[in-house]
């Protein structure tokens, strides 16, 4: 929408800045009220819950909603977002008002979620017919239109004719006739119908406007309030199968209700006239796409619903794992936040709620996750799932839970400290040439790369002497002395740039720009000696340690605590900062420190892992195992054990089938692709070659499978391997590769090989430099698309890999290879064997019949949904990688 239209001015007068904030608050209560009425629909939350049935996920809610709008207003503070939109402001504390009222009257009142959806409806109407009275006395300076309009007076006259025959036929009864055999409900629709049209044209725009919405808004509001239709209430016509339940129509209700309540209160909020019109009907269409997008995921959830509750028997993560896990998705959703969201013709509103919503879902997620922690509360969903015993379904207790427990598990440090320092290591710039020269640096950035070969050297020769060679105790004196020197060196580099930017002469802008070449030089010269002085432990055995306390994780977490401070020194010196040269420098030190403190987080998982040895301080115990348990997607199959287990094995069939079947497509696709259409000459061969590959693509699975089974299994020993399996797949997708990646290269403008050439480069140079990257993003979504397709493909597995159920061993792939000293020299028996995948399992499951459990068949095809989902987001991030790129040069 036009910034002409919807502009971020002040619509009213100063004196009247009330009546802004209560409709951005009443829009905010209408989203609320949309968003509870959406999870009563899905019986998340039960229509007739009261108390702390009621009030604890309402808390959920409002803690959630307290917690990102926290962060995104946190980074606000900070300079991190930029938020100047008064209504996104007003509606944020709208909706974190209306959740914590609701909250407060769940818990005092005793009202069950039918009555505060009534309680709300008629807060709204009240709340719209007020902003009309306000604006038609003059209250408010608004700017209404002498009419609402036909088209306004239309819908609202449609709207009424569903009212009147609702109540007609209610009160008097469908059967009732006036003169002439004119049936009563019908006059009284009619009557209605004309009644709304009638107030909506006739009176001026703020009246026709606000009065038949809150007539529409406060009659549900009272029909739900009163029970009329309320939990208990049910319909069944006659000349209909079925019926109608209040758990279904008092949701529909709160959506409607709140969706015609919202928009009458936008509309005021923007002083009805053409603005008002403008901003009304954009609040209806992004509800409605809001609406529309959640029906389309409904379809993928449906497969969720029916597998999630066997899927998720016995998951269990904890706060602090949670918060840990979240920590890249915080920076990611930051840098989303940070970046343009739109075209400048959107409006500014639109936009800043786009950019941080994604922010404020991890706020939301970290406040839950600290409120556990807080309160030493376990947040758990407890419900039931159905398995198979001796071909009799039997139903087990189990949950869902967020617990306080105080552990992380070695390999979630790893995962997301590897990940924020390599993403900030990409975001940072250089100070290379920035700040005082000193030949002190330069001596120090030549010996450092020389101590840390030296001590990887002398660490190799501990591993070939042996830790004790005789008798001498080497790994434990000479070996944790040099692990020992190692991380107090990584501390020493980490301390001094702190010192040299928060202490010294000068202002602190001053010192850190001075001091950026130290900066550079001792966080680089810190992570590359902690990284040594952990490989040098895992080489020497040394693990020093000062009583029952190791010294390198304790090193580690120093290194981590100061490269923070850093980090946040330089943050707060950047929001006082005007110089745009001097800015580039800050964030390209915070960035650093940043990537620092990340990277120390990665080693001291590592530490863990390469010791053996778990790390406790205080409560929080750091180990080998931490507090995520997920049976279904994290075990095998249970023959014997009390619960059933899961289905890993099957997981990672998937995951090595889909990697070895695009190991094998995707360079023959490419490669296949830059021949025809860069080297061979465009004629009848090649015509017939596209023709053939459009056939291959159109070829049903089955078909791949038969010949699979009859052509590819006899040439490997005639049995079911997962070889096979990997094969007929990457023959499914190459025809898909080959076609995506020859429309994206000829896509490429023939400008850039000329350019090319121009310069005097080669034809290959020019493809590999100029072309490929250029074609890139276009060759990836046909990876992406080929991929979604045989993740899922069961008919030809059937036939080369056989359909496994329930496997109690995950195949081995990676420790398969045996090398020989005869051709062919390296062998891998893991790739000559049946393996279970995801697809045969759910087949596998079905074929069973009643020996089979229906549950485990939804919670396999979820799964499968889940890996194919994590396919596609990798070929998406590739994607955007490659786009960025190519912008970027």
């Amino acid at each position: 929408m036009s910034e002409a239209y919807v502009r971020e001015t002040t619509l009213v007068t100063d004196d009247s800045d009330y009546f802004e904030r209560v409709l951005d608050g009443t829009v905010g209560l209408s989203l609320v009220s949309f968003v509870v009425g959406i999870a009563a629909l899905a019986d998340v939350i039960a229509l007739g819950a009261t108390g702390s049935e009621l009030g604890r996920p309402l808390l959920t809610l409002a803690v959630a909603a307290v917690g990102g709008v926290g962060v995104v207003a946190i980074c606000d503070r900070l300079g991190l977002v930029s938020i100047t939109s008064q209504r996104a402001t007003n509606a944020a504390t709208g909706v974190v008002v209306s959740l914590l009222a609701l909250t407060a009257l769940a818990f005092a009142a005793e009202m069950t979620l039918a009555r505060l959806f009534g309680i709300t409806l008629l807060v709204q109407a009240v709340a719209v017919v007020s902003a009309g009275a306000a604006s038609r006395f003059d209250v408010a300076d608004t700017t209404p239109d002498p009419s609402a309009g036909l088209l306004a007076g239309l819908a609202f006259g449609a709207i009424g004719l569903i009212f009147g025959a609702a109540i007609g036929g209610s009160l008097v009864g469908f059967d009732s006739t006036l003169l002439a055999g004119v049936p009563t409900w019908v006059v009284v629709t009619l009557a209605s119908g004309v009644g709304m049209t009638v107030v909506t044209v006739l009176p001026r725009e703020d009246i026709g406007s606000t009065l038949p919405a809150a007539l529409i808004v406060g009659a549900l509001g009272v029909t739900v309030t009163t029970a009329a239709v309320g939990v208990g209430w049910q319909w069944n016509p006659e000349t209909i199968d079925g019926g109608f339940t209040g758990g279904v129509v008092v949701p529909l209700f709160v959506l409607f209700g709140s969706m015609v309540a919202g928009w009458a209160a936008s509309k005021a909020r923007a002083g009805f006239g053409a603005r008002g019109r403008q901003l009304g009907a954009f609040y209806v269409v992004n509800v409605n796409a809001a609406l529309i997008v959640t029906v389309m995921i409904t379809i993928v959830v449906f497969v969720a619903v029916k597998g999630i509750g066997y899927a998720f028997h016995g998951f269990a993560i904890g706060a602090l794992s949670g918060l840990v896990v979240l920590a890249p998705l915080f920076v990611l959703a930051l840098q989303w936040a940070r970046g343009p969201a739109g075209t400048a013709r959107w409006n500014s509103t639109v936009r800043q709620l786009v950019r941080v919503t994604p922010l404020a879902a991890v706020g939301a997620l970290a406040a839950v996750l600290l409120g556990v922690l807080a309160t030493g509360r376990t947040l758990d969903y407890p419900f039931t799932y159905t398995v198979q015993v001796n071909r009799e379904p039997v139903v087990l207790d189990t949950s869902l839970a967020i617990t306080p427990a105080l552990e992380i598990g070695n390999l979630l440090l790893i995962i997301s400290g590897g990940f924020l320092a390599v993403y900030f290591l990409r975001k940072y710039g250089t100070l290379r040439n920035v700040g005082n020269k000193s030949d002190r640096l330069v001596t120090v950035r030549r010996l450092v790369p020389r101590a840390i070969g030296g001590l990887l050297l002398a660490g190799v020769i501990i591993a070939i002497l042996g830790r004790s060679p005789a008798g001498i105790p080497l790994s434990e004196t000479v070996g944790s002395g040099l692990v020992l020197a190692g991380a107090l060196a990584a501390v020493a580099f980490t301390v001094s740039p702190l010192a040299a930017v928060g202490f010294g002469d000068g202002t602190r802008r001053e010192r850190a720009e001075q001091a950026a070449r130290v900066v550079s030089v001792s966080l680089f010269s810190a992570l590359g000696l902690l990284t040594t002085a952990v490989l040098l432990e895992s080489l020497s055995g040394a693990n020093p340690s000062l009583g029952p306390v190791n010294i390198v994780p304790v090193l580690a977490l120093v290194a981590t605590a100061a490269a923070g401070c850093f980090a946040l020194i330089c943050a707060l010196t950047l929001r006082k900062t005007d110089d745009a040269n001097l800015r580039r420098i800050l964030r390209n030190e915070g960035t650093l420190g940043l990537a620092a403190a990340s990277g120390f987080v990665a080693l001291f998982g590592l530490h863990i892992a390469l010791t053996q040895a778990a790390y406790i301080a205080g409560p929080v115990r750091i180990g080998l195992t931490g507090s995520l348990s997920w049976p279904m997607a994290l075990e095998a199959y249970k023959p014997l054990g009390p619960q059933p287990g899961g289905i890993w094995p099957a997981v990672v069939g998937t995951i090595w089938l889909v990697t070895g079947a695009s190991a094998f497509a995707v360079p023959l696709g490419v490669g296949a692709a830059i021949f025809l259409t860069e080297y061979a000459e465009q004629g009848r061969a090649t015509a017939l070659v596209e023709i053939a590959t459009n056939a291959l693509w159109s070829t049903p699975s089955v078909v791949f499978g038969l010949f699979g089974a009859a052509f590819i299994l006899p040439r490997l020993g005639g049995d079911e391997s997962l070889l096979a399996g990997m094969l007929v797949l990457g023959f499914m997708l190459l025809p898909l590769v080959l076609i995506t990646s020859r429309e994206a290269i000829k896509s490429v403008p023939d400008e850039y090989r000329d350019a090319s050439a121009a310069l005097g480069v080669s034809r290959w140079e020019t493809i590999r430099s100029v072309v490929l990257p250029a074609a890139m993003p276009g060759v990836v979504t046909g990876v992406i698309l080929g991929v979604g397709r045989i993740a899922g493909e069961t008919a030809p597995l059937i036939l080369v890999l056989g359909s496994t159920l329930n496997s109690t061993r995950a195949i081995d792939v990676i420790g398969g290879f045996r090398f020989l000293n005869q051709p062919p020299f390296i062998i891998n028996d893991a790739l000559t064997q049946a393996s279970a995948a995801l697809p045969t399992q759910v087949w596998a499951v079905i074929s069973a019949g009643v020996s089979g459990s229906p549950s485990m068949g939804w919670a396999s095809a979820f799964l499968l949904l889940t890996v194919v989902l994590g396919f596609y987001a990798v070929g998406i991030v590739t994607r955007t990688y490659f786009r960025r790129k190519l912008n970027y040069e």
